[in-house]
């Protein structure tokens, strides 16, 4: 299955079949979860969350405001029942990198300290997610999803829509980033991180609008939601461990690790405004320009190669 819609003729259909596509897809990895499959199955359904959240903005117009709040709550809330989990399984390949940036050779007591910690972690959320059935409780409610998602009067939904939508996402993220520039704290830097993936998702949906334009670009916002993720995971890192005093190293390599997190956080975020400045060079407008011409361009080529290939698979 893939996240991509034809971005001419019925669009709305396009994201009707997609937004059904991925809440069947989520229902696919719980439905594994349940069955005893890998806690992996939790984050892959989180994801398919997040997709949906950023598909439903683009329909601010036909859903409303108040329609397209509630949907996105809807599958905010579906995820934050397995965020816990989610952390657990995150951190602990971040651990690894950051052991393989900083220790060439010999691994200091407090990574695997560390490390059981994150693996205690993953184990108790496990356990609470199970005994809640808040993996049942979620399939319950994404049944419900569907036959909304079914009765979505999209019919009118076109490129025209599409288009505001996207310069709409566009702004978003190039205004948090701009906040985060001028003062980068947590809050700031959380906003830009997940205006950031909602533009990447967003992308890569509208792919087939300007291929090349568009993978171009999907290529870069996931570089920089990347950078962005690290960072926002250190942070979560730190919070954790310092929950678990005991667990880990004395108070004197405890703040020594620390401050190496903060290292790498200062490496991610200079390589993220770094990037960001590549990839919002241009205003909403003239971004939305720059695809429209574009996509009028790939349309054009696409008509010429058809025209081309009739003539060669005609009989003289």
């Amino acid at each position: 299955m893939s996240f991509c819609i034809k971005t001419h003729g019925r669009i709305g259909a396009e994201l009707q079949r997609v937004a059904d596509q991925e809440i069947a897809a989520a229902q696919e990895q719980l439905q594994a979860y349940e069955r005893g499959g890998a806690t992996e199955a939790i984050h892959e359904a989180r994801k398919h969350f997040k997709k949906l959240r950023a598909l439903v903005q683009l329909l601010r117009e036909p859903l409303g405001p108040k329609g397209t709040r509630a949907e996105q709550n809807f599958y905010r809330d579906a995820g934050r029942e397995f965020q816990r989990m989610r952390d657990a399984q995150a951190l602990t390949p971040l651990l690894e990198k950051i052991a393989e940036r900083f220790f060439e050779t010999r691994r200091p007591p407090i990574i695997q300290a560390a490390a059981r910690v994150l693996a205690a972690e993953e184990k108790r959320a496990r356990a609470k997610l199970d005994k809640t059935g808040g993996c049942e409780a979620v399939l319950d409610t994404l049944r419900e999803a569907r036959v909304r998602v079914a009765g979505w009067q999209l019919d009118d939904y076109r490129w025209k829509d599409l288009r505001a939508a996207l310069r709409r996402s566009y702004r978003r993220a190039r205004k948090a980033w701009r906040q985060a520039c001028d003062e980068p704290k947590p809050s700031t830097l959380h906003a830009w991180r997940r205006r950031t993936k909602d533009l990447l998702y967003h992308v890569t949906l509208c792919h087939s609008a300007a291929p090349a334009f568009m993978e171009e670009l999907a290529g870069e916002l996931d570089v920089l939601s990347e950078f962005l993720g690290d960072d926002h995971d250190l942070v979560v890192l730190r919070a954790l461990l310092e929950k678990h005093p005991r667990d880990i190293s004395g108070g004197e390599a405890r703040e020594a690790f620390f401050e190496m997190l903060g290292l790498r956080r200062e490496e991610l975020l200079d390589a993220a405004f770094d990037l960001a400045g590549r990839v919002f060079p241009e205003s909403p407008g003239e971004f939305i320009d720059s695809l429209e011409e574009r996509r009028d361009d790939h349309r054009l080529r696409r008509k010429k190669a058809r025209h081309m290939a009739e003539r060669l698979t005609t009989p003289a």
